[in-house]
């Protein structure tokens, strides 16, 4: 079997340097100290005698410092001219590791070998890394031919098959070992290897553009960011390891995911951390490049759905179609009281996918989540009921968010596009009350109707007492005043920590202190929506509520249902709260 031709040595000042391959019809990999400061030097392929020495100029350094124990011993040259060589494959990043183990071969140019080469047998020590850099090398048999000097960015390979698995860097005499850079690391130093290297759940065409774009996103800038704690956002509770000592930058943190992690259905890391990148590059172009490149990722790993989420099968469905939610979550930034955190994610056979996530200011709050909420419309089941779901901070609870509308086109609120709800970020956060609401789904679920259960604006309740009353109560709690007063803040309280799956207020409901006559705005909104309640499963209630919003909206006059919020929260539509990147403190 003869030598591959891709196999060079490199010269400098008319001697032997070193080694180096061919990659790329134009690029040749080896090793920095190689090169060393030099800018050109010359590439000699032995086994494609015909060609002769080629020029080439040092086009990448890798960071090397000068010492051998420092990383970044990687270089790339750019050949004046195309090589008409086929170039170096690259070994899947499990190969040299297998049982047994595989021989591995170097070929390297040291003296007395100059012109033709010699090889050396070899064997990777173990899986673990010198320093996160290296691998360990030692003799196939424990002696014969050492990678001494001239082996210096050779190539590594497996002898059956040939294909590269790293490249030597160093070889101490003493302990008659070797360093190789290993193939992930040398692309951890060089994106572009990372094109080469299999990666079997990654396509290549995909991860190219991958790299691509986080390139661009490098050079372009991004506002406030730090890599370790997007990586760790990104990877959440999905069960990946970080590096134990940060991902050193951006395209590291990429290739850390690629290489150290294959993704499922329910983890894709990958599209976490390319959506978070999205809202923090300064080009809004290039952001919705890696939205787009996120959800085609998703759309590819989708792989079989997970059990739906929903009632059991011996409960009544409230209705054939499953929904299809859109979850808001907005907390405030301890930075600034101007300032908030913003989240928008969809969720698809029972999976939450990140849409955006960004701190902003309140007055560029609403835009920007409707235009999230827009993109998250392509990542939703079709099939299924939209539900829109606002996650607010306990006093924000009262913001009429369903009548949120874009500021240019045809201004139709957003109640009345799709089903709104708003849910309490507080209570999402508590366990207990979780527990209980998901409990109270399993008798909400058997209900063919709806029974109103009133809480009217001259009651005197107080709110511990109607906390405890309400626990026996399955069905809609309707508020005939909205939270602002101080007393009607605790009764929206009470009514929440019960816990009430399902509340009813009218935002401009009765604002008077005492007894109320018959033609008060509270107590209308109850009876009112009582009728309307009645004959309705609570799982409806949602798409109920959307027809009342807009025959409030299309109606000359007063209107019940004019400027009504509703807390509708069914956990197993929203599971589990998701960290954000961003501390709000």
């Amino acid at each position: 079997m003869a030598s591959p031709s891709w196999q060079a040595r490199i010269d400098r000042g008319g001697e032997v340097a070193g080694s180096g391959f061919l990659v790329s019809d134009r690029h040749v990999l080896t090793c920095a100290h190689v090169v060393d400061q030099a800018d050109v030097s010359q590439v000699v392929f032995p086994g494609a005698p015909g060609l002769g020495p080629l020029p080439a100029r040092v086009a990448v350094r890798g960071g090397w410092s000068g010492r051998s124990q420092d990383p970044g011993d990687v270089a790339v040259l750019e050949l004046a001219e195309p090589a008409p060589i086929a170039p170096a494959a690259f070994a899947g990043l499990d190969e040299p590791h297998r049982t047994p183990d595989p021989k591995l071969v170097a070929y390297g140019f040291p003296a007395g070998y100059g012109e033709e080469g010699v090889q050396s047998e070899l064997r990777v020590a173990s899986r673990q890394l010198i320093a996160d850099e290296w691998s360990q090398l030692s003799l196939w048999r424990g002696y014969g031919q050492e990678p001494s000097y001239g082996f210096s960015g050779s190539a590594v390979m497996l002898e059956q098959g040939g294909t590269v698995v790293g490249m030597v860097s160093a070889y101490d005499e003493a302990a008659r070992t070797a360093r190789m850079v290993p193939a992930q690391v040398i692309a951890r130093h060089w994106p572009p290897v990372s094109d080469l290297v299999p990666t079997p759940d990654y396509p290549a065409a995909e991860k190219r553009r991958l790299r691509e774009l986080i390139e661009r996103a490098a050079r372009a800038g991004a506002r406030g960011y730090d890599v370790d704690r997007l990586l760790q956002a990104s990877t959440g509770t999905l069960g990946v390891a970080l590096p134990a000592h940060g991902a050193g930058g951006l395209w590291q943190a990429v290739w850390y995911l690629l290489s150290e992690t294959g993704p499922r259905p329910t983890a894709l890391p990958l599209a976490e951390l390319t959506v978070r990148l999205a809202d923090v590059v300064e080009d809004e172009g290039l952001g919705q490049e890696l939205r787009a490149w996120s959800h085609e990722h998703r759309e590819r790993h989708r792989g079989r759905p997970a059990p739906a989420v929903g009632p059991s099968p011996t409960a009544r469905p409230s209705s054939a179609r499953p929904w299809s939610p859109i979850l808001v979550g907005i907390r405030r930034s301890g930075e600034d009281r101007g300032v908030v955190l913003a989240e928008v994610a969809a969720y698809r056979d029972g999976h939450c996918q990140l849409v955006g996530e960004k701190r902003l200011p309140r007055a560029q709050l609403r835009d920007w989540v409707l235009d999230r909420i827009d993109t998250a419309f392509g990542q939703i089941d079709a099939d299924g009921r939209e539900l829109i779901a606002f996650a607010l901070p306990h006093d924000w609870i009262n913001q009429p968010v369903d009548e949120w509308a874009q500021r240019k086109g045809v201004r139709t609120p957003l109640g009345c596009r799709s089903p709104v709800v708003v849910l309490d970020q507080e209570r999402r956060g508590r366990e207990s009350l979780q527990f209980m609401l998901r409990k109270a789904w399993k008798v909400l679920d058997l209900q063919r109707g709806s029974t109103l259960h009133p809480v009217r604006c001259d009651s005197r309740q107080r709110p511990e007492r109607l906390s405890v009353q309400l626990q026996d109560v399955h069905g809609p709690v309707g508020m005939a005043r909205p939270p602002k007063s101080p007393r009607d803040k605790g009764l929206h309280r009470a009514v929440l920590d019960a816990p009430a799956p399902i509340v009813l207020w009218p935002r401009t409901g009765c604002q008077g202190g005492g007894g109320c006559s018959g033609d008060c705005r509270g107590e209308g909104f109850l009876d009112a929506l009582a009728r309307q309640l009645a004959a309705l499963p609570p799982g409806e209630l949602p798409e109920a509520i959307l027809k009342a919003r807009r025959e409030a909206f299309v109606h000359d006059g007063p209107h019940w249902a004019q400027g009504l919020s509703l807390v509708w929260e069914d956990p197993r539509q929203f599971p589990k709260v998701r960290p954000l990147q961003q501390s709000p403190l």
